[in-house]
């Protein structure tokens, strides 16, 4: 669902060095000239460069560099997004996502944020979220027991290696939800939910994409910018239309009906590995046969196949 502002954002991108007046926007969105003015400062305070030019109206003559909410949703193309929220910095977008899923926010609700304070990946661990990055989190209200949770994270991230490829780059996965760009992590996702005995009430998919360098450095990891220019909002607007491109598939047919699509993307095939729990104990080692139809990372050691649901996973050297 586009808002007015986007929509005033859209027209002037349309148009670029041409011009647009006043006038003509208002008579095209229907709305006043006034109305027109304040979402045109509007936009310039989130960082669009707009001109207003004698004679010829206003003129877009940049777009802005950080992710910007407004920017996400002129670009996002899926309906599944109803409402885009954010700000150039929050604590974490998937609190605040978690917050508005608890108000009763509809499904398709997403926060997005151009750094966080407080970013947060798997295992409870800290996620450096500085300036440079997507940071974006999805209200989803998939009609599924808990127990099918498990697999959603790895679709997710089949998800964000569909938007990323959108794009023209070329992800890889790391079981279970690591997306990867030569050889180099360069997106995570944290998936939380709340439910019942018997139903999910609500998911949040948290995704952080790493697409340009900063001063305060990512995680050691790869760039979007360092293969392809694209911006912020892009990467956020493409990231989520591969996002709802993964859920409908899932809504339709588990993780079973997307395994093959996975595990051509998948890295650790053949590899021989390390799996830890949350503490840091080895759970299991072996080489990895794949990722089964659960979702479930599959390792043939001395005992035979082992799947394992979750766990830290590291090449054994």
């Amino acid at each position: 669902m586009k808002t007015r502002r986007s929509e005033v954002a859209s027209a002037l991108a349309a148009v670029g060095s041409a011009g647009l007046s006043g006038q003509r926007l208002a008579e095209t969105l229907g709305v006043s000239r006034v109305a027109i003015a304040k979402h045109v400062t509007a936009l310039i305070a989130a960082g669009y460069d707009i001109a207003a030019v004698r004679g010829e109206g206003y003129r877009l003559v940049s777009l802005p560099i950080d992710l910007v909410p407004v920017e996400v949703e002129r670009l996002v193309t899926d309906p599944l997004w109803v409402c885009i929220e954010g700000a150039a910095e929050t604590g974490s977008t998937n609190e605040d996502c978690k917050v508005l899923a608890r108000s009763g926010a509809e499904e398709g609700t997403v926060v997005v944020a151009a750094r966080q304070t407080a970013g947060k990946g798997r295992l409870g661990r800290e996620w450096t979220s500085p300036e440079g990055g997507a940071y974006l989190s999805a209200l989803l209200r998939p009609p599924c027991a808990p127990s099918e949770v498990a697999s959603f994270a790895p679709a997710c991230a089949l998800g964000v290696a569909y938007g990323l490829e959108a794009l023209g780059l070329h992800p890889r996965l790391k079981w279970p939800n690591d997306v990867q760009l030569d050889g180099k992590k360069i997106a995570g996702i944290l998936v939380e939910m709340s439910a019942e005995t018997d139903r999910v009430e609500w998911v949040v998919a948290g995704c952080g994409v790493n697409v340009r360098r900063s001063e305060c450095c990512f995680q050691d990891g790869g760039f979007v910018n360092d293969v392809v220019d694209a911006s912020p909002s892009m990467v956020a607007a493409a990231v989520l239309d591969g996002l709802a491109r993964a859920y409908r598939e899932y809504l339709a047919g588990g993780f079973s009906a997307m395994r093959d699509a996975y595990e051509a993307r998948h890295t650790l095939a053949g590899v021989e590995v390390t799996v830890r729990d949350m503490t840091g104990a080895i759970v299991a080692s072996g080489v990895v046969e794949g990722v089964d139809a659960s979702a479930r990372l599959v390792l043939s050691g001395p005992d035979g196949s082992v799947p394992l649901v979750a766990g830290e996973v590291t090449l054994r050297s």
